[in-house]
């Protein structure tokens, strides 16, 4: 099992959540492989008790999950959890233009350019770092959260979106889709940018939509 090696710069749990989910991300811990305790504490030289408090945070965020023993493994992704997520993000992110104040400030508006700035460099570049890509996705769609200035919304969206960057590279479909989901994304601010609110609306629903039908088998 090959895992980053843990560093004394924060704390163990931390370290052991952040080493175990890059694991996850990576599909080095495929769905289905079982996270026990005991081999994770030997594997990255920690004790036991970290480790638990990761894999606790770990099932919360629902990639990894329990079964009627209590033993914990790494979440499997089915075409109905795809069909799951994209129903919640249709309801939930769209939300966030309604109660966003419009004319969105200009601040908010060059974080989301920033962020697609970052995802075109990785897609010119022919980078294939797929969870980087992924990351950069769940960012933008966070910060479109945030203008809704809704605490708890952000938090809703934040954690779904962290789900949707280990399904979008368990999915295969990134290195195909790359483009499109950027080009998506312009439009967002495009719209966002002219203070079209519904317009921008509609380009969130669509684009998740799409996102989500791609990773569906055809």
């Amino acid at each position: 099992m090959n895992l980053e090696p843990i560093k004394k710069t924060v704390t163990l749990k931390e370290q052991a959540y952040t080493s175990i989910k890059q694991a996850i991300y990576s599909n080095t811990l495929k769905p289905g492989a079982p996270l026990t305790e005991e081999q994770l504490s030997a594997t990255l030289s920690i004790s036991r008790t970290p480790i638990r408090s990761a894999l606790q945070q770990l099932v919360f965020e629902k990639l990894a999950t329990t079964d009627n023993t209590g033993h914990i493994y790494v979440s499997k992704i089915s075409e109905k959890d795809v069909h799951d997520i994209t129903v919640l993000r249709l309801n939930l992110e769209p939300l966030a233009m309604d109660l966003a104040a419009f004319p969105i400030s200009n601040e908010s508006i060059q974080q989301l350019k920033d962020l697609i700035e970052q995802q075109s460099a990785l897609f010119e570049s022919g980078s294939v770092n797929n969870i980087r890509f992924a990351e950069l996705d769940c960012d933008f769609h966070s910060c479109l959260a945030q203008i809704s200035d809704n605490s708890l919304l952000i938090e809703t969206v934040q954690k779904i979106n962290a789900m949707m960057i280990r399904i979008l590279v368990l999915s295969g479909t990134l290195d195909s889709y790359k483009k499109s989901a950027i080009e998506e994304h312009k439009l967002i601010i495009q719209y966002l940018e002219q203070g079209q609110k519904e317009f921008a609306k509609v380009a969130l629903q669509e684009h998740i939509k799409k996102v989500g039908s791609r990773m569906l088998p055809d």
